[in-house]
């Protein structure tokens, strides 16, 4: 066989045939596997799209239909942009903030406001309708909405955004706002691998974050000079400077005509600057108030207050009565409406830094809310009691009460007792007189922050279904200011004669970034709401200290306010607070009784019974014998009269020594001398109103 010497090409020998074969399979494979996850990607991006188009369609709807025209209404532009923005910061994930978004009534919201957010929502929804995987889109909601609630922060002013408004000008740094967003996608557990086109949005969000925070900020500086005028409304009313109120509240809604605020403002000074009879001024009110009852009818209830107000000054009682009894249906009604208002002021948080801010928040939230001079129960029950009708106007102050109590709005018992302490008068302590019968008993616990609380009852009335809210002042906080904390469960009563256990209470919070708890208090007091009446608490201590003050003239306008009232309690005919002291002098001749309690711990004691009017005065009782001066073991009002008892005095009917009893109150004081009369026998020798050592009286 002939054997050719040239080269042939090698084959395939062997398993070498079979792992081509597989390779090439293998790579085909590869490619249908490839094909089917690039397809499987694209059915994924394309259900994101929908979804995403599902979830954002509402929203943006919500931005475009308000956006008819270029009024707006600066207060509710404010608050809705604060709202999207707190609830941004509430929600755990993108569906829930859009939920929450598209619920939001933008009506009254500035237009070129909605169209910044609707561009910077359009975005969002382009980065999100790229995001397919479950996973990819949490971390992206982690990025973006740490970004949305901080840019507002980096994009903003370098001027001091104080009480008195921004200063400075408005500057927008893009590229610190750059910067943030790179620090964020740092601090991402999980970083997203982005393509370029995502690269792209997140740069096109950026721009539209300074956009729209350029935007917001305007109407920030514009509702920030409103709140300047503003406030000078509050303070004046607060100061009681009407005419002040009236020309700030002017100014205020000629820079917002369709601001709330002002408007109740001036038809609150009006009508309490006493020119509720000027036929030009009361229709004007009239009509402040008309038009806005049409402009906002789902926040009428202030409105109708002030009318009843105003036609009750006017003497159209039947008129007064029907717009008070609408004001106290409508409250209820519109207390989400109303409350809605208030948020705002969080964005204003400098206000509970100072008293006089204070002021400002307490009374607008008043106006909202229905209390203090805007309670309808509590003006109707002024109406009962100029009208004659006492327990009309009792059962009116106690519904009232009833209704804080059941809302469980315990903030506002401060400015609703205030109320009724200032503008109801002797009336309101009618209701009560013996209310300085009634003691707090605190006594921290071992252990925690707590007290335990308890009412010593030392009157002779039973006080049923009886809540007890304590009233606490910490360091740092202004004097006359307190925090409310509700001391256990209602007790169904507080019997005559007895204490009464609350059980240990909580007492701990947060202010301004410091922890405040029972070490740091520095007053307490308690008030107490019953059926039969509601009134402050206090202790032992604060009587005796509130007295002192009184009689130092440290406080002197409370103490003639006070003074006032109850002597108007005693004396409601007339008559000025020497006459009542010296009235009532004449009365403790024949009503007061001294008696021996014989060899009490070795010593005689005494006990002595006084007339019980004079709980009315808030007294405080000191007994003297010789040089030594006692504080009653026991003072309570027991069968219609003022029992005190002092143990141990002394050896009495000795020595011809006298006994003297002084009775500091509100009024002055009252003064007993009693001289021996034989034995353990007592005689009257004189009681005298020492009314001259009245706090302000010259």
């Amino acid at each position: 066989m002939t054997t050719s010497s040239a080269p042939r090409a090698a084959r395939p020998q062997g398993c070498a045939r079979p792992l081509l074969v597989g390779l090439g399979a293998l790579l085909g494979l590869s490619g249908l596997v490839a094909g089917g996850l690039w397809w499987r990607q694209q059915q994924a991006l394309q259900a994101q799209q929908a979804r995403a188009e599902q979830e954002f369609a509402p929203v943006f709807e919500a931005l475009s239909a308000p956006a008819a025209g270029p009024a707006y209404d600066l207060d509710e532009t404010i608050k809705v942009v604060h709202e999207i923005d707190l609830a941004l910061a509430e929600s755990d994930s993108l569906g829930d903030y859009l939920r929450q978004m598209a619920r939001r009534d933008y009506q009254g919201v500035a237009p070129d406001v909605l169209a910044a957010r609707k561009d910077l929502m359009d975005v969002l929804f382009r980065i999100y309708a790229k995001q397919a995987e479950i996973q990819d889109q949490e971390e992206m909601w982690g990025l973006t909405s740490e970004l949305l609630l901080t840019t507002l922060s980096v994009v903003g002013g370098q001027g001091d955004w104080g009480a008195l408004g921004p200063t400075g000008s408005l500057e927008v740094d893009r590229e610190q706002a750059q910067k943030l967003l790179d620090d964020l996608r740092q601090r991402q557990e999980a970083r997203l691998d982005l393509g370029r086109e995502e690269r792209e949005l997140e740069a096109e969000l950026i721009d539209s974050l300074v956009a729209y925070s350029e935007v917001y900020h305007r109407y920030v500086q514009e509702w920030d000079r409103l709140c300047v005028v503003r406030d000078r409304a509050y303070l004046a009313a607060h100061n009681g400077d009407w005419a002040t109120t009236e020309v700030a509240a002017d100014e205020a809604i000629r820079m917002a005509p369709d601001e709330r605020e002002a408007h109740l403002l001036k038809a609150l000074a009006v009508i309490e600057s006493g020119r509720a009879d000027d036929p030009e001024a009361s229709a004007e009110v009239e009509a402040l108030l008309a038009q806005y009852v049409q402009d906002h009818p789902d926040r009428t209830a202030p409105a109708f207050l002030l009318l009843g107000v105003l036609r009750a000054r006017q003497g159209r009682g039947d008129q007064a009565l029907l717009d008070l009894q609408q004001a106290a249906a409508y409250y209820p009604k519109q207390a989400d409406a109303l409350a809605d208002m208030l948020d705002p002021y969080q964005m204003r948080s400098f206000l509970r830094k100072t008293r006089e801010g204070s002021y400002v928040v307490e009374l607008y939230k008043g106006t909202m809310l229905g209390a203090g001079y805007f309670s309808p129960d509590l003006q109707l029950a002024r109406l009962a009691f100029e009208q004659g009708d006492f327990e009309g106007g009792r059962r009116k102050v106690m519904d009232h009460f009833s209704r804080r109590r059941t809302q469980q709005q315990w903030d506002f018992l401060l400015s609703d007792i205030a109320f009724c302490q200032a503008l109801l008068g002797e009336d309101f302590r009618r209701i009560f007189p013996e209310d300085h019968y009634l003691d707090l008993v605190v006594e921290p616990t071992m252990m925690g922050s707590k007290l335990e609380v308890a009412v010593a009852n030392r009157s002779d009335r039973t006080l049923h279904n009886a809540s007890l809210v304590l009233a606490v002042q910490f360091t740092d906080m202004h004097a006359e200011d307190y925090e409310t904390f509700v001391a256990g469960a209602t007790q169904p009563a507080l019997l005559a004669g007895q204490t009464t256990r609350y059980g240990a209470v909580e007492v701990a919070m947060d202010l301004h970034g410091a922890r405040k708890e029972v070490d740091d208090i520095v007053t307490h007091r308690a008030i107490l709401l019953a059926d039969e009446a509601v009134l402050w608490v206090d202790t032992d201590a604060y009587k005796i200290a509130e007295a002192q003050e009184f009689r130092e003239g440290r406080r002197p306008g409370q103490a003639q306010a006070e003074a006032a009232a109850r002597a108007a309690v005693l004396a409601p005919t007339g008559g000025g607070r020497v006459g009542v002291l010296e009235r009532l002098a004449a009365d403790a001749r024949s009503g007061t009784v001294l008696q021996v309690d014989e060899k009490k711990l070795l010593k005689d004691g005494i006990i002595i019974t006084l007339p019980k009017e004079l709980a009315v005065l808030r007294p405080l009782f000191r007994l003297q014998y010789g040089d030594q001066v006692f504080t009653a073991k026991d003072n309570v009002i027991v069968d219609d009269h003022i029992e005190l008892r002092f143990d141990a005095v002394g050896e009495l009917g000795e020595g011809g020594q006298q006994v003297g009893l002084t009775a500091s109150t509100v009024l002055g004081d009252l003064q007993w001398t009693w001289g021996p009369d034989g034995g353990h026998r007592f005689r009257l020798i004189d009681v005298e109103g020492v009314g001259d050592r009245v706090i302000g009286t010259p």
